[in-house]
């Protein structure tokens, strides 16, 4: 059933949106899941907002670019048939998503060159929290907007950022809501009474002292001229809020069997939950929980003889193979207790430990097959 839903998923969505903390293999298995839908046919676009140096290497990409880059189709079915699936990646650029987001909702190029020109823009993503989340949200958008692919995978930070991920729209908004703007708007007593112009007069004073002198004026102009962008900001936010909602968007928590990792994970379930976005359900990675050809400890005695040297090196063996049973019944026992935590039609799927598999780009497909087969 898990195999069966989690190709349904692959099948039929739009957003497939993968969480979990830092280090359990995310990434990966957005690029494997992302590799399966497009050898299944899907034109498939792999964003991701935290990205691996080391997948850039495995796929042959760039770690940043202006555009996805397309993986060659020799490459996507070099064990068989070329197919119509389509596999492109992202390794997000936030700075340049944001000016792509500037110069869609200025009211006009010139109006957009004097933000983006602006010094003070070059200082916005260490000034306002959430803005590399943001430019992550914004692409999200754009690229669900122009229809150009079927299924986008989105890698998210770690789980501990999460919160930014899902809240950064309204983060920003607020930082730019209007009774802060005003604070960088011109120094008029009669706006805002006394107590309002002294503030504003402090915060000049403060911005002058640690940037150098004239940042106040320098930042009163660039506010100035984003504010016009608010409008946008607010209904991109509104919609792509409707999008993660949908039956279109689903939400798959990675972790793997480590205490600190189901923990996570189970902390952004409930949180998922509460805000009402569709949790799809687990992805165990690195687990044992499929290991069925694992020798029989008993089975090796059978191989001693009278040769005392070989009787010692079984008996090495076989308590080997008794610690990966055991390992393997564990992870199997955790899968089960994460099924029986899921909401109706929401899935489990154990993936191996592909370890070493994964330097190489066949290791994601065959990664990407053993998902979808369940």
């Amino acid at each position: 059933m898990s195999a069966r839903n989690l190709q349904r998923l692959l099948r039929e969505k739009r957003v497939l949106v993968l969480c979990g903390a830092g280090g359990v293999g995310k990434t990966t298995t957005a690029a494997a899941l992302g590799v399966a839908a497009a050898r299944a046919g899907r034109r498939v676009l792999v964003l991701t907002i935290d990205p691996a140096r080391r997948l850039a290497e495995v796929m042959g990409l760039p770690e940043s670019g202006p555009e996805p880059t397309s993986i060659p189709p020799e490459r996507l079915f070099a064990d068989g048939p070329r197919g119509p699936g389509q596999l492109d990646v992202w390794m997000l650029d936030a700075r340049l998503v944001f000016d792509r987001m500037v110069h869609r909702l200025a009211p006009s190029p010139e109006a957009a060159r004097a933000i983006v020109e602006h010094r003070v823009y070059r200082f916005l993503s260490e000034l306002v929290a959430g803005v590399q989340e943001y430019a992550a949200t914004e692409a999200l958008d754009g690229f669900l907007a122009d229809a150009r692919y079927e299924l986008i995978v989105l890698d998210t930070p770690p789980s501990r950022h999460a919160l930014d991920f899902l809240d950064a729209p309204g983060r920003l908004s607020r930082f730019l809501d209007e009774r802060i703007v005003s604070l960088f708007g011109p120094e008029d007593a009669s706006r805002g009474g006394r107590l309002w112009h002294g503030a504003q007069v402090l915060v000049g004073r403060v911005l002058d002292g640690v940037f150098g002198a004239g940042f106040a004026r320098e930042m009163r102009g660039f506010v100035g001229a984003f504010s016009g962008l608010f409008g946008g900001i607010r209904l991109h936010t509104e919609r792509l809020r409707a999008r993660l909602a949908s039956p279109d968007a689903a939400f798959l928590l990675v972790t793997s069997p480590e205490s600190a990792a189901l923990r996570e994970s189970a902390f952004f379930r409930d949180t998922l939950v509460k805000r009402g976005l569709p949790f799809a359900g687990y992805v165990l990675n690195r687990s044992w929980a499929r290991e069925d050809a694992l020798a029989n400890p008993e089975a090796l005695l059978e191989h001693v003889g009278d040769d005392p040297h070989a009787e010692h090196g079984v008996a090495a063996l076989s308590r080997l193979a008794a610690a990966e049973h055991a390992r393997a019944e564990s992870h199997r026992a955790l899968l089960a207790r994460l099924t029986e935590q899921l909401p109706t039609g929401a899935i489990a799927v154990a993936a191996p430990d592909a370890g070493a598999e994964l330097e190489e780009f066949r290791g994601l497909v065959r990664l990407g097959d053993a998902l979808a087969a369940g």
